[in-house]
């Protein structure tokens, strides 16, 4: 991969998050409308629903900050200071910056509550099972620790120490940060596969859980390449990790929600379906449809009672007389 500039680098960071943000704008007012309008969420709202709203807005209010500071630098590199002897390239470098300290503190904040998230999610699909969700959360512990002393180490800027710690401790977090969103998205996969896989002689067709799994694995693609794309990028040392590094802040928020809003698009389709099937008397065995049948039956009967001389010869089905049979 190609080096570019340092001055593109700063340059193009803030388009490409705009552009990642608008998509998280999208699907965050699509989460809201399905979650809080009376047509579309009939039901009363659990603590479960009641966290995935509040982490949605936590990720989407991390995002707008993070996203405000960046337009703010882009102002302040290119506009206030591109006629300085250094340049908006190391206007943009200085590490001690509190813009340049702010952004990279949301930064980080934004992916280790998506890492928990994901922890949860896995935890609650696991049916509360503590001992699935060990290396998950001890994967996120270290990951706080190392985006704390990444944080800290801003204060030792200049020094031999910020320069191992830098290089050292960002590797570990954008490693262990990959490693744990394979691993959790890894572990919802597969126990709604299971689950799948031992109730597959009880329903039709392909099932809900797979299309469930599919919706959880094509959400979290994106989010995994991206973090893949930067994990290459800084071992390398390659200056598109600056362009990488911005977007991933919405692109966590578009992960969370992205799940969300497909789980709960299929569940009111569902629903409707139900409905439909409910109002409708006409009943059906998978997708060929049953009408009601009109049956005649004729009822033929032959008397073979000995019958009087004068009744002899009369066929099948003929009503013989009472007093007749008696007679004879």
């Amino acid at each position: 991969m190609g080096q570019i500039s340092l001055e593109k680098a700063y340059l193009l960071a803030p388009y490409f998050e705009g552009l990642v943000y608008g998509l998280f704008l999208c699907l965050f007012g699509v989460t809201l409308y399905l979650y809080f309008n009376p047509t579309k969420n009939k039901r009363r709202q659990d603590n479960h629903t009641s966290v995935m709203i509040s982490i949605s807005a936590i990720m989407f209010l991390i995002a707008t900050l993070h996203l405000a500071i960046n337009c703010y630098r882009l102002l302040q590199g290119y506009a206030d200071n591109h006629i300085a002897p250094s340049g908006p390239a190391v206007y943009l470098s200085n590490l001690k910056a509190w813009h340049y300290i702010l952004k990279d503190v949301l930064f980080a904040t934004q992916q280790i509550l998506g890492s928990a998230a994901a922890t949860y999610r896995t935890w609650v699909l696991w049916s509360y099972n503590w001992k699935v969700v060990v290396l998950p959360i001890i994967l996120l512990a270290i990951n706080i620790i190392a985006g704390s002393l990444i944080c800290a180490a801003y204060t030792e800027v200049g020094s031999i120490f910020s320069v191992i710690v830098f290089d050292r401790l960002g590797r570990t977090y954008n490693s262990i940060a990959f490693a744990s969103s394979v691993l959790t998205v890894g572990l919802m996969s597969y126990r709604i596969w299971s689950t799948h896989r031992n109730t597959a002689n009880y329903h039709f067709g392909r099932g809900k859980l797979l299309s469930i799994m599919w919706i959880l694995i094509e959400s979290a693609a994106l989010q995994i390449i991206t973090e893949f794309m930067l994990l290459i990028s800084f071992f390398s040392h390659n200056s598109f990790r600056y362009i990488v590094i911005e977007w991933i802040t919405p692109m966590v928020g578009i992960t969370f929600n992205s799940v969300t809003v497909c789980i709960k698009l299929q569940s009111l389709k569902e629903a409707e379906v139900r409905a439909e099937n409910a109002n409708n008397p006409v009943q059906t065995i998978g997708s060929m449809p049953m009408h009601h049948i009109k049956i005649n039956i004729t009822k033929e009967v032959e008397n073979d009672a000995e019958v009087s001389k004068g009744s002899f010869g009369r066929g099948i089905g003929v009503k013989h007389d009472e007093g007749a049979a008696n007679d004879a």
